[in-house]
């Protein structure tokens, strides 16, 4: 028999207590994949690590802290500036009051701002990236995204489409989309964060959708677009959209939306049936007996807190953190004295390649959620999507990221040609020069250049990957050149060994016979 928390009254505190905007607005969930999630029908997209949960299948924290830590790549590449932007990102989740205590409208719709400085030398903010990834590890998926959602796409729904093309010439925007549409084949997983409802509004800019399978052929049988209603609105994202700034934005902080979510999810009137986390015990008098599975309300307030390391071994030492679990039992709250026992981060942070495996180079890595724990069948959703647990360790990895060049088919006339650089730096909205990593550096390094062969047309093209590591003085400057005869060599572009890792793509060579090769200056 699942738990019905809106009859649950015991003095835990009461979440939401403001008056609802007049403008809806929307909070997204996160979890596992589940088998109807397909790249097919576009909800995987590349670097997805789960997928969009209904309301009431959530996952969040059942710990009240979390631990975090630096690995030596970090601390190599990003130095003491670096940590203090993840610690800037950890600080505005630190800050925020218990769920119980959120006054949702002391937060803002917009919390994004640019700098034009760092907008023209290509640099990310670092602090603003963290705290994208943070949240979505806290239970947020992208909201503007999941808006709309397409679940599948069936024969029927062809047959509807296709009238409506013949009719209107036209994609399939939603205004003209029946009524059964909704929920078996579109779904909606934006929530408002005081109705708990769907939502079409994220941080106050309303959202509509179409479907097109104009062009649809298998095995993409048609396409969902989500976009702002209003063709002329700037639309300002919510922090848990984790891919969504470019060169020179960085947030200020959390928006309304944001803080909505993580409210609901932590929320001591949101009630789940939850197992305990691995590593957690009793203490005390519920040394030798304590409760793990039960119903529980959220744990209100979740702090970061730094895991300590060895100064001479740099390895991490275990901490215990002890704490009071509320559960419910025959309608009545119930304490328990508990401890965990941490002995590496929950949240660890690195520097690294994320690019050897595909010419489009992600930003970062992080841990998916296929180690989350779903306990939907315990709260009476026998078969369902959630609600759930977080479960660490987490690892967040940047890339090290660098310069980027590109030809297309004509290396040696230079058409078609293109060099950039992309890094991460730390920035805000004040005059100060922005802090650009990796770090200055002394000594000697193993550099990557990396050049990928792309040949045909996509998404069918064929792709060889070529690497130089050589070890050289930091500073040292090659100069990447090629020739069709090894003695008439061109050279294209100069690169620094400097920690990046520099890419360079060629698409279509121009001759079938080429050579390349990387001479120090």
């Amino acid at each position: 028999m699942k738990f019905n928390f809106q009859t649950f009254v015991v003095g835990l505190g009461a979440a939401f207590l403001i008056a609802s905007p007049a403008k809806s607005n929307a909070f997204a969930l996160l979890g596992p994949f589940q088998p109807w999630m397909q790249v097919s029908n576009g909800v995987i997209l590349p670097g997805d690590i789960g997928g969009p949960m209904d309301i009431g299948s959530g996952y969040r924290w059942n710990v009240p802290v979390v631990t975090y830590g630096f690995d030596q790549s970090f601390l190599d590449y990003f130095g003491s500036n670096g940590v203090a932007a993840v610690e800037g990102a950890i600080k505005t989740l630190n800050d925020l009051p218990p769920a119980s205590q959120m006054v949702l409208t002391n937060y803002p719709f917009i919390s994004q701002q640019i700098n034009y400085v760092a907008e023209t030398e290509g640099l990310f903010d670092l602090k603003s990236q963290t705290l994208s990834l943070l949240v979505e590890h806290l239970g947020l998926a992208a909201p503007t995204r999941n808006v709309f959602v397409l679940k599948q796409w069936t024969t029927i729904c062809e047959q509807y489409a296709s009238q409506f093309y013949l009719s209107h010439n036209s994609v399939f925007w939603q205004y003209y989309w029946p009524d059964w549409f909704i929920p078996d084949f579109i779904g909606q997983f934006n929530f408002d964060p005081i109705t708990l409802q769907p939502s079409q509004y994220v941080n106050e800019i309303l959202y509509s959708a179409y479907v097109n399978d104009w062009y649809s052929q298998a095995p993409y049988p048609a396409t969902l677009t989500v976009q702002g209603a209003d063709p002329y609105a700037y639309e300002y994202t919510a922090v848990a959209e984790v891919d969504a700034l470019s060169s020179g934005q960085f947030f200020f902080g959390l928006t309304y939306d944001d803080v909505g979510g993580l409210c609901y999810l932590l929320s001591t009137n949101t009630v789940n049936y939850e197992t305990l986390l691995p590593g957690v015990s009793g203490v005390g008098v519920n040394s030798n007996s304590f409760v793990n599975g039960a119903w529980r309300p959220g744990v209100d307030k979740i702090t970061f807190v730094p895991q300590l390391m060895d100064s001479q071994s740099g390895a991490f030492l275990p901490m215990t953190n002890y704490f009071t679990d509320t559960y419910i039992t025959n309608g009545n709250a119930v304490q328990q004295q508990l401890q965990r026992i941490i002995t590496k981060p929950d949240f660890l942070f690195s520097a690294g390649d994320t690019g050897n495996a595909s010419p489009d180079t992600p930003f970062y890595y992080r841990t998916g959620t296929s180690n989350w724990i779903n306990n939907a069948s315990a709260n009476g959703n026998i078969g369902g999507e959630g609600p759930g647990v977080i479960q660490p360790p987490v690892q967040i990895i940047f890339n090290k990221m660098g310069q980027f060049s590109i030809t297309f088919g004509a290396e040696d006339g230079y058409e078609d040609w293109g060099t950039s650089e992309t890094l991460w730096a730390s920035f805000d909205g004040s005059s100060n020069a922005p802090v650009i990593y990796p770090i200055p550096q002394t000594g000697t390094n193993q550099m990557t250049v990396r050049m990928w062969l792309e040949k045909g047309t996509y998404p069918t093209w064929s792709t060889t990957r070529f690497e130089w590591k050589p070890v050289s003085a930091i500073g040292t400057v090659y100069a990447f050149q090629t020739a069709t005869n090894l003695t008439d060599w061109i050279s294209l572009f100069t690169v620094t060994n400097d920690g990046t890792i520099c890419a360079y793509g060629n698409v279509n060579p121009a001759s079938p016979t080429r050579f390349y090769r990387l001479v120090p200056q």
